[in-house]
């Protein structure tokens, strides 16, 4: 009786066994709860605890990425409708300031106002692509020699001095 009680252990063990190794080959959650199981009571890291950490890792990864994308797919788009904004308004008052420009005296006023203005709005479309640049994350930024150029330019004296005509110092 004691054999048969004995023999009867083993096969049930046996079988169990085996149910469970079928089962962690093909059911998910199956393996997921035994591996949970095996880690928190030994404190080993299993295979899929590993696996499990990777792809929450990877998820929290592709969110971010997802996320940084959107940022800026928004900061392109916004300096593409200001940029386009800005064209158009630029090319207009170029256009619009043709028949100005033809009247004498006051045409060379024309010219200079128009000019400067393009100037300012050349300066305002360097601003907003280092903008652009800075929320891109792109490590090459407008040339600061460019922008204090363009936006900063040095008093008419200093463009327009004459170098021969200036006594020795």
């Amino acid at each position: 009786m004691l054999r048969l009680i004995r023999h009867t252990a083993v096969l049930i063990t046996l079988l169990t066994l085996l149910g469970s190794n079928i089962l962690l080959l093909t059911n998910s959650a199956f393996n997921a709860a035994i591996s949970t199981a095996l880690a928190t009571t030994l404190g080993v890291r299993t295979v899929s605890s590993a696996l499990s950490a990777k792809l929450a890792g990877s998820e929290r990864r592709a969110r971010a990425l997802k996320s940084t994308q959107l940022k800026r797919s928004a900061a392109v788009r916004g300096f593409g409708k200001n940029l386009t904004a800005r064209t158009r308004r630029v090319a207009a008052r170029g256009i619009a300031a043709i028949p100005a420009e033809s009247i004498p005296y006051i045409g060379a006023a024309v010219v200079v106002s128009s000019m400067v203005y393009e100037l300012y709005e050349a300066c305002e479309t360097m601003r907003e692509l280092d903008a652009l640049y800075a929320d891109l994350g792109v490590a090459q930024n407008v040339p600061a020699d460019a922008m204090s150029t363009l936006c900063n330019p040095p008093p008419l004296e200093e463009m327009f001095a004459n170098p021969l005509s200036q006594p020795d110092v």
